[in-house]
């Protein structure tokens, strides 16, 4: 009838949308409760917050620049080397992870198995333990990300190759062809893309990491800011956090570049 109204959101969705906010409030009282948070400290303390940020903290001052690049330049050699060794192994592994290439269904298990507990594993706790094994170093910090990054590359590949599995390598079955003429003519091309993606955004993560790692002595600029913060040099630290946003932000604009330029 004409005066009927229609509602622009089904009635449904907004019992779910009432549902979830209000789940959602009861789950932030009950943590602020457990962990007996006060958001009104967080209000009351803005002031000291705010000195701190802007006169122990800012501006930022460094004088040993050639210390700094030194650090910036090993957090990143950390990163693509442990990323380029990560992509190594997973490419070979992702080779048995996957049915399309290998039929054998308990190898498959395993390997995706082996995947699941290396990637749900931070990189920060390998950290933990490798220098709790081996003392601080930076190799501590690459073996930490190589075993953090390969489990989640062999995942990666494993599902970049199933998609990539298509009417190519049927047709070189077809004719007889053996498995390596099929990976290396048609799941090899088709899933280098993929791979190439993953292993850019692998760099991305694994730049960010390695300065997190280096906090727990694992070598990097993570380290470097560690020492100024224990030696409550502020304003050296500070220069090295914005140096470390910087660099995130060029590896992040050079990644998407490359990233265009290969998938084209």
């Amino acid at each position: 009838m004409a005066g009927d109204k229609i509602d622009a959101v089904p009635r449904e969705s907004k019992r779910t949308a009432w549902t979830f906010f209000a789940v959602t409030v009861l789950l932030f009282l009950f943590s602020t409760w457990y962990t007996k948070f006060n958001p009104m400290e967080v209000i009351v303390s803005q002031g000291e917050f705010w000195r701190f940020i802007f006169v122990d903290f800012l501006p930022p001052k460094f004088s040993r620049w050639d210390q700094l690049l030194e650090a910036i330049l090993q957090t990143f050699y950390m990163a693509a080397g442990a990323t380029g060794v990560s992509a190594v192994i997973a490419f070979f592994l992702s080779l048995l992870g996957t049915p399309v290439i290998c039929p054998v269904k308990p190898v498959n298990f395993l390997v995706r198995a082996f995947a699941s507990v290396l990637r749900n594993i931070p990189a920060l706790v390998w950290a933990f333990i490798l220098v709790a094994a081996f003392g601080i170093g930076t190799a501590v910090g690459v073996l930490a990300l190589i075993i953090a990054t390969t489990g989640f590359l062999i995942r990666s590949f494993i599902e970049t190759i199933d998609e990539a599995a298509g009417e190519n390598m049927e047709a070189l079955r077809s004719t007889g062809a053996g498995i390596l003429p099929v990976i290396t003519q048609s799941i090899l091309p088709a899933s280098l893309p993929g791979f190439i993606a993953w292993f850019l955004y692998c760099i991305e993560t694994n730049i960010r990491a390695s300065t997190i790692l280096g906090m727990v002595g694992a070598g990097g600029i993570g380290l470097l800011m560690t020492g100024y913060i224990k030696q409550y040099n502020y304003h050296a630290a500070s220069a090295v956090i914005i140096a470390i946003a910087l660099i995130i932000i060029a590896v992040n604009l050079l990644t998407d570049y490359l990233r265009k330029i290969t998938l084209r």
